[in-house]
């Protein structure tokens, strides 16, 4: 089958449409389909990666413009190029799906998130980005939605019951390495931003919604001593080296708009505690020796589709303290430290539990208002829970949310049509 899949940065960058957009039609293009993936550019190119043609669509640098634009040029480019069916990347890229169709072309919408409760847009624009989403949905007769949260949302407020299914984000597992050797330093300061190992890792997009200030507060008042036990001991089939001891840091790693209000906002804060550091991007080897060097990921957001970087932490068994979201818990089911979503005093107390050694300096902070944490009785219960949580999220994981699954579930469902 001849598909062209259209919306969405060059698939190089960072993003969840770009991470669908880069791993999906790679794996169609392994099922024996001719595939062509469409973006947004400042200018017109065209290129291969493997089997996938990648054709950069010139359009205006304008937020409002680009999008449609570059999609109105995608569309018709792939349209002359005889495609079979056309999978469109959320509402504003999926505006002309119409001509696809009245040229008995197939056209799918995918949803990858509310963008709506976005907290960068103001009331207006939440509402009329949510009535875009509404006519879009009721318009197209094939939708698929990336989590479960968000196909019941379309099937309960848009009477898409039949023509709504979930094909969940996923991620490729990193090797197992049990045996490998430690990496010396020279080799870890080539292949990662950093030199050592951290012991907490946020990585996604920062913005708003992520809660990366509440995050970078909690973890500079916790104040964590210069060097305490490895927050778990890595089991013998880990993919990351196990450590003895780690320097109690936080490492912010993901896109940063460094000029907006909020952007500005998080950088006071990374510059004022020096066990905090922002390295911006991480791709490929990078991506992958700083998630093998880290003992604990915290995603402390109020909104997500169907985190990738959550997935990705969990693939290389890192325990998670995730924000008690419903997209959280489709992907981990209870295999986290829990936190309510914006409660920075919750966050600060998980923080004070899970790093050995740190003494009480808030005393209202009980550990009681952190869940499970309760129940650990001492550091090595604690660990033990750790440990326990890593290995049934990478388990659920494994099972549920791996491309080679998810490619085989889309490819079932475009036969289908």
């Amino acid at each position: 089958m001849k598909l062209a899949f259209i919306g969405g940065r060059d698939i190089r960058s960072i993003g969840g449409i770009e991470n669908w957009m880069r791993h999906l039609p790679a794996e169609m293009a392994a099922r024996g389909h001719d595939v062509t993936v469409y973006c947004e550019s400042d200018r017109d190119a065209v290129r291969y990666e493997g089997e996938v043609k990648v054709v950069s669509v010139k359009a205006p640098r304008n937020r409002y413009l680009c999008k449609i634009w570059a999609s109105r040029r995608a569309t018709a480019m792939a349209l002359h190029s005889g495609c079979q069916l056309i999978h469109y990347n959320v509402w504003p890229s999926a505006v002309w799906s119409f001509l696809a169709e009245r040229k008995g072309v197939k056209t799918i919408l995918m949803g990858h998130g509310f963008e709506w409760r976005r907290s960068k847009y103001d009331a207006f624009q939440r509402l009329l980005l949510r009535l875009c989403e509404a006519l879009s949905a009721r318009r197209h007769r094939h939708i698929i939605l990336c989590s479960q949260e968000q196909t019941d949302w379309y099937i309960r407020h848009y009477g898409c019951a039949g023509k709504a299914v979930t094909i969940p984000s996923a991620v490729h597992l990193p090797p197992l390495c049990p045996s490998a050797p430690e990496p010396d330093a020279r080799s870890l300061a080539d292949a990662s931003p950093v030199p050592h190992p951290y012991t907490l890792l946020y990585m996604g997009r920062i913005s708003p919604e992520k809660n990366v200030d509440l995050l970078v507060r909690a973890f500079s008042r916790a104040r964590l001593s210069e060097s305490v036990p490895s927050a778990f001991p890595a089991p013998a089939t880990a993919v990351r080296p196990s450590f003895s001891l780690a320097v109690p840091r936080l490492l912010l790693a993901g896109t940063m708009d460094t000029r907006s209000e909020y952007g500005r906002r998080v950088m006071r804060l990374v510059e004022a505690n020096e066990a905090v550091e922002y390295v911006g991007e991480v791709f490929d080897a990078q991506k992958d020796a700083l998630l093998r060097r880290t003992d604990l990921f915290c995603l402390p957001s109020s909104l997500e589709g169907l985190s990738v970087a959550l997935l990705e932490a969990v693939s290389y068994r890192i325990p998670v303290i995730a924000s008690d979201i419903p997209s959280n818990r489709e992907a981990l089911g209870d295999a986290a430290l829990w936190v309510p979503p914006e409660d920075e005093a919750a966050l600060e107390a998980v923080f004070r539990e899970v790093f050995a050694g740190i003494p009480s300096l808030r005393p209202d902070l009980a550990p009681a208002s952190c869940g499970k944490l309760a129940a650990a009785e001492d550091p090595q219960s604690l660990r033990q829970q750790l440990s326990r949580n890593a290995a049934s999220a990478y388990d659920r994981l494994a099972a549920r949310f791996t491309w080679d699954r998810t490619a085989a579930r889309y490819d079932e469902y475009i036969r289908s049509l």
